[in-house]
This record gives C-alpha cells, sequence and structure tokens, in this order.
C-alpha cells in the first residue's frame, strides 16, 4: 500500500496519444460498492460481479444489468483478487492480512472453505479446466498452487521477490508470475511446479494480461509509466509503451486486439492498439482505478477505482469498419466478379454493398479482409464498395472505388461445309459452330443467312422460312464455350451447273458484341451435274 500510496501522490503529464483505431470507451455509470474495491471478475454469463473491498473484507455483488449492488457478503479481510470458476458455481478470494483463500458458493453468496497459504496472499488466477487456483504470496516470494476439487495446497513454487499479478497459458501449462520486487516475469512449469524462465523488464512488473493465442504478455509497470510487452515463445522483451502514471493493472480485449492499462496514479485508462503498441485514447476515469474486467463480447467493462470506493461502468463501442484496398477494382455489369476488400474491422459484417449496384451476391469477411461476388448491374462507372457491421459503414473513399463496364460478348461464328454426291440426292450438310469469346457470356443470340434460290433447304435444329436460315441459341454460352446449328441444301438444282454461297452472320442478342463486324462466315459451292461438288 506504501507504494500505491506513492504513487498516487505522483502525478504525471498524460502521455500523447496516436491516432485512434478503435473508439474509446466511455463511462456509463459510476456504481457505489464496498471501501477500496481492488478485485473484480465476472461471472460467465456476465449477469453479475463480484467486487472485493481490501478494507473491510465485504464482497459487494453487482448485477451488471440494472448496474446497481443487489447483494453483499464478507469474507476474511484484507482482500484483494477474486476470480469465478468457469462453470459460474465458485468464487475464489485473496485475504493478504488473513493469508488465506475463500471459497465461495455463489448460489448462496457465503464462504464454504477457508484455505490458508502463504504470506500476503495478492493475486489469484484459475487454470483454463478450472481445477487449480494459482495464488501469489507477495510477502513470501512464492505461489501457492489449489488443488480445487479438494480444496488444498498441492504445492507452493518459490518465484521471485513479491509477487502479484498472475496469468496462465491457453493450454494451462505454463504461469506467468509479476515478481515486483525482481521486476521481472518469472515463468513457471505447471507440470513441475518449477520456474521454467525468467524475463526481466526493467520496472517493478505488477498486473498482468496474456493474449488469447498466448503468443503475447501484457505488463503494468507499477513503478513507473510504461507497460511492457513479453514475446511467450522467446521468452522476450519486445518493448515499452509509455502510458499513464502508475499503471498496476492492463486487460486485453477479448480478441487480443487492444490492451486496456488501469492508471492508479492520474485516474486514466490507456487504450493500446495491441498490433501498432500505441496508445490511441486516454480515458478518464474514477479514483485510483485498478482492476479492468471485461464482458465476452468485449462491449462492457467494470472498472475498480480503488479510493473512489466505486465501480465504473464502460461501454466499450464496436469499431466502424474502414475499406483501404480492393482488388481487381473493376469488372463487368453482369456480375459475378470476385473482389477482395482489405480493411479495418471488417469481421462480424453483416453486408457488403457495391453502391447503386446494391448488395454483394455472397460475401465472407475477416477482420482485416472480406472476399464479395459483385452483383450484377445496368449501372456503368465507379460504385464504392462498403463494408457494413454492427459498428457501423465505411466511409465512402477513393480506395473502394469499383468501375462496372457495360457487358459485353463476341459471338465467334464459323461455317463449315460438306458435300454429299449421290445419285439424285446430291447435297452439302452445313456445320455452323458459335464459340463464346467473351470477355461475358453470351446470354441471348440469334444467327441468319440469306439462302440460294433454286435450292431446298432443310434443318432440325434452326428454322427455314421466307428464304432465310435464322438460328438460336437455347442456353447462355460462356466464354471459351461453343454449340453447334446444322442445316443441309440440296434439291433437283444440284442436278444442272450450280454455284451459290452462304454468310451466316448474328443479328441479333446480348449483350453488345464488341466486334460485330467479325460475328460471322462464309461458304461458297459449285455443283457439276450433283456428282462434282466442291465447297470453299
Amino acid at each position: 500500500m506504501a507504494a500505491i500510496s506513492a504513487a498516487t501522490a505522483a502525478l504525471l503529464s498524460q502521455p500523447v496519444t496516436a491516432e485512434a483505431a478503435a473508439p474509446a470507451p466511455t463511462v456509463t455509470a459510476h456504481v457505489p460498492v464496498a471501501p477500496y474495491p481492488a478485485g473484480l471478475a465476472l461471472t460467465p454469463d456476465g449477469a453479475r460481479a463480484y467486487v472485493t473491498s481490501q478494507s473491510s473484507g465485504t464482497v459487494s455483488v453487482l448485477d451488471t444489468a440494472s448496474k446497481v449492488v443487489t447483494g453483499s457478503f464478507t469474507a476474511g479481510t484484507g482482500s484483494y483478487a477474486v476470480a469465478v470458476s468457469p462453470d459460474g458455481q465458485r468464487a475464489y478470494l485473496t485475504h493478504h492480512l488473513d493469508n488465506t483463500v475463500s471459497v465461495v458458493d455463489t448460489a448462496s453468496n457465503t464462504v464454504t472453505a477457508t484455505v490458508p497459504v502463504g504470506a500476503q496472499p495478492w493475486g489469484l488466477v484459475l487454470s483454463p479446466d478450472g481445477k487449480r487456483a494459482y495464488v501469489s504470496n507477495a510477502g513470501a516470494g512464492t505461489v501457492s498452487v489449489l488443488d480445487t476439487s479438494s480444496g488444498t495446497v498441492t504445492a507452493t513454487v518459490p518465484v521471485g521477490a513479491e509477487p502479484h499479478g498472475l496469468a496462465v497459458s491457453p493450454d494451462g501449462k505454463r504461469l506467468y508470475v509479476a515478481a515486483s520486487g525482481a521486476k521481472a516475469v518469472n515463468v513457471v512449469d505447471t507440470v513441475s511446479s518449477t520456474v521454467s524462465a525468467t524475463v526481466q523488464v526493467g520496472h517493478s512488473a505488477f498486473g498482468l494480461a496474456l493474449s488469447p493465442d498466448g503468443s503475447r504478455l501484457w505488463v503494468a509497470d507499477g513503478d513507473d509509466t510504461t507497460a511492457a510487452v513479453l514475446d511467450t515463445g522467446a521468452n522476450t522483451l519486445l518493448g515499452t509503451v509509455t502510458v499513464g502514471n502508475g499503471p498496476y493493472a492492463v486487460s486485453l480485449a477479448p480478441d487480443g486486439s487492444t490492451a486496456y492499462v488501469s492508471n492508479y496514479g492520474d485516474n486514466t485508462l490507456s487504450v493500446i492498439d495491441a498490433a501498432s503498441r500505441s496508445v490511441t485514447a486516454t480515458v478518464p476515469v474514477g479514483a485510483s482505478p485498478y482492476t479492468l474486467a471485461l464482458s465476452a463480447d468485449g462491449r462492457r467493462g467494470y472498472l475498480a477505482d480503488f479510493t473512489g470506493n466505486a465501480v465504473d461502468v464502460l461501454n466499450f463501442p464496436l469499431p466502424v469498419p474502414a475499406v483501404t484496398v480492393i482488388s481487381p477494382n473493376g469488372g463487368s455489369g453482369v456480375g459475378g466478379t470476385t473482389v477482395t476488400v482489405t480493411g479495418t474491422d471488417l469481421n462480424g459484417a453483416t453486408g457488403v454493398t457495391f453502391g447503386a449496384a446494391g448488395p454483394a451476391t455472397s460475401f465472407s469477411c475477416t477482420r482485416t479482409s472480406c472476399t464479395a461476388t459483385a452483383p450484377a448491374t445496368t449501372v456503368t462507372g465507379p460504385v464504392d464498395v462498403q463494408v457494413t457491421t454492427p459498428g457501423g459503414t465505411s466511409a465512402a473513399v477513393a480506395a473502394d472505388r469499383f468501375t462496372y463496364t457495360a457487358p459485353s460478348a463476341h459471338l465467334v461464328v464459323a461455317l463449315a461445309a460438306t458435300p454429299v454426291t449421290g445419285l439424285f440426292a446430291s447435297r452439302v450438310d452445313y456445320t455452323v459452330t458459335l464459340t463464346g469469346q467473351g470477355p461475358d457470356p453470351v446470354t441471348a443470340a440469334t444467327v441468319s443467312a440469306a439462302l440460294p434460290a433454286g435450292l431446298t433447304t432443310t434443318s432440325g435444329d434452326c428454322t427455314v422460312a421466307g428464304g432465310r436460315l435464322t438460328c438460336t441459341l437455347s442456353a447462355p454460352l460462356a466464354k471459351g464455350a461453343s454449340t453447334t446449328r446444322h442445316f443441309s441444301v440440296g434439291g433437283a438444282g444440284l442436278n444442272v451447273l450450280a454455284s451459290w454461297s452462304i454468310t451466316v452472320a448474328r443479328t441479333a442478342g446480348a449483350p453488345a458484341d464488341p466486334s460485330p463486324a467479325t460475328s460471322k462466315d462464309s461458304r461458297s459451292c459449285t455443283s457439276v451435274l450433283g456428282l462434282l461438288i466442291t465447297c470453299s
């Protein structure tokens, strides 16, 4: 407490903040609780918060929906840390004046067991499965390992001087201990209950917070104005971030994107972008802020104000998404272009729109990118690709422009002629091959030809009427796909000297053909008495 009092008296200027990467939280309520609240923990469903009292041993039970203290009970004296079991049925509290840990039945809010531990127990953390409780004994330089099923201490681990904050890896195999007096973090192997590594941080390590993936450990350096960041894979110090005065506690957003440092000495909360390790906001809060507990969705926070005798209820607004790059940045109005949208805070997207063209036909988003399918449209020119999440809709910027071009598709028309000779039954069989050359599918097309007079034309898949052949597509033709139509020319006219030419050409269809003049083909044939037929 002497160190805390000294830190409270020494107020320093607030750090310079960078451009906000996420909206800053706001205090929405200030709830009075028992004097000197230090520890605070939420039940798994977030419905209640248990708040310790360092002076009286009274535990306040806060209803988070009504923001009112609905009950209280006493558990020892000098209470600091509190943790709730994963199933929500038990709460564990440290009492640094009694050298004990209380086990509380949360259904009745009664103490069911009192477990002796080391001198001046301060911090407490549960293993992910709830089977063990780890207690830092600041006066003994040890960590007590408590078996939660039997309620007994099964191991005592010597660590650095004045251990305070604790954190457990997601797999439960490593325990991190803030050894304040040693200005270090001890890494404890939970299987062997021995210190496997020590990382010097250069400052009085106090509060700890581990990223969800366990790769980064944040350390509140209580005796100065910094928070340190450790690489847990290499057990090395990555760097420090300048925050407020007396940073005794640190918490992380559930997704690990943001760190929140409670600055006990200047009554502020520093908001840190975890990726860039830069302060994005400094929020005024109650007197001497200490433990901050966040709801599972990261939208609500409950901050114990140690000398303010209250809990601040904070609202954490969802960040507004932003689009920084799209690729490709254009496509046909026929739709179907797969577009990669890059940006920030895109996760949880409820919609992706392409301006006047309307919503994407499908989309899938992570925090930094979306894959969206452009809708079909008659619009041509640029539109803004915007992402909507519960936090809002991305602003329209030059980087999000997608330019629609009018649909077009070239239809390649090829005509082949095959003579068939026979006594009194000569003919020429024609095959019309239609190939989509893109860039878009041919959705409709008609090809036709003027037929030679004096000859007979028949077809099984085209129409012959009024001296013209008309062939149509029965289904869309994709780029690179082909289809054929057939007709035959014959009759008595071939039994004399005859010459004729047939040109088959596209006469209608959609979308527009970028080179309609080449969507045609011709064949010329000559017949001598129907016995010699040549075509070219």
